[in-house]
């Protein structure tokens, strides 16, 4: 049972804290009149929303024919069904997490004629070509990923409340309305309370140029980065001496490391208390402004209940940069 799930990728919801008023509303406002899950698993998100005074029917599909319902592998086709709404919890698994755990060999007809390295971004493209309004759960890297149909997204809600009882994988809520619109259209929200516009938490994205010479991993290195949110929320993501961080770097560090990382950078030692402090300034500002959401997501909560974060190799390169040429390079 466990392997199969592994290769299908299934978790089940079985809360329906993914619910949230705006979510409603979409589904309400679509004005469909059967609920479609092409991936409907044990029926969960059926169950909860067939119960809409709206909805008059509901239709299930799956790939594990011991689920009773419709067999179809709906990673290949998905049949379009007359005035439905797709609401359902497509699989996840990766192309690298797939040979990782020796089944690629079950997946690869799907990685085979795709551009996308995750089924689930395989299955939201076949269930945008089967119907107009689509509600799916899939993990919140969507945000940061390469997924060509974004553009036709009405909304993206992060949960922080984890609807499922198998896994710890941060989710999203998307939902489509298959018109094409500017990412400045599109509503984000973070459990019930609206952020922003995807646009404007994008423009805040940085990149690096590559002009700075930093080497990360590096065990002689005298900067220190905490790259992934404890889950004591008094240690958060940031840039310190090495010393001042309270890690066994002699045993720690290796080239793979991400979570805590030695970098070695030239910068003056009479600047690099300000060199520290301006890495500080431009990652909060990032936080503060996108509402963590341009962060990668890290399995598991804070104390506080706000989601840990990632800082990814390439963005901790860009504050780098901009940090180096604000203090060192203009002699600051």
């Amino acid at each position: 049972m466990a392997r199969k799930k592994r290769i299908l990728g299934q978790f089940f919801t079985k809360e329906s804290n993914w619910l949230k008023r705006q979510i409603c509303d979409f589904i309400k406002n679509a004005g469909n009149s059967v609920v479609y899950d092409p991936f409907a698993g044990s029926g969960d998100l059926l169950n909860v929303v067939s119960k809409f005074p709206f909805i008059k029917s509901t239709k299930g599909l799956d790939i594990d024919k011991s689920l009773g319902w419709s067999y179809n592998d709906s990673l290949i086709n998905i049949p379009p069904e007359d005035d439905a709404i797709i609401v359902t919890n497509p699989p996840y698994i990766s192309n690298y997490s797939a040979s990782r755990k020796k089944i690629y060999s079950y997946l690869e007809k799907y990685f085979a004629t795709s551009i996308y390295d995750d089924v689930y971004l395989i299955a939201l493209e076949k269930m945008l070509l089967a119907q107009k309004n689509v509600v799916a759960i899939v993990p919140e890297t969507f945000i940061n990923s390469n997924f060509v149909s974004k553009n036709k997204l009405k909304s993206i809600t992060i949960l922080e409340d984890n609807p499922f009882l198998d896994t710890d994988t941060p989710v999203v809520v998307l939902c489509f309305d298959s018109i094409n619109k500017p990412l400045g259209k599109i509503d984000v929200y973070k459990n019930d309370t609206y952020i922003n516009k995807l646009g404007e938490i994008e423009s805040f994205r940085i990149f690096p140029k590559n002009d700075v010479n930093i080497r990360f991993n590096v065990l002689s290195g005298w900067l220190a980065v905490r790259c992934v949110d404890s889950t004591n929320p008094e240690n958060m993501l940031k840039f310190d001496f090495r010393e001042k961080m309270d890690y066994d770097w002699e045993k720690g560090i290796k080239a793979s490391s991400r979570l805590m990382t030695l970098i070695e950078i030239d910068v003056p030692d009479e600047k690099k208390v300000m060199f520290l402090k301006c890495c500080n300034n431009i990652l909060e500002n990032i936080r503060k402004n996108t509402a963590d959401v341009i962060l990668s997501p890290f399995k598991g909560n804070m104390k506080n209940g706000l989601r840990r974060r990632r800082l990814d190799f390439k963005t901790c390169r860009a504050i780098l940069e901009i940090s180096y040429k604000q203090i060192v390079s203009k002699g600051i």
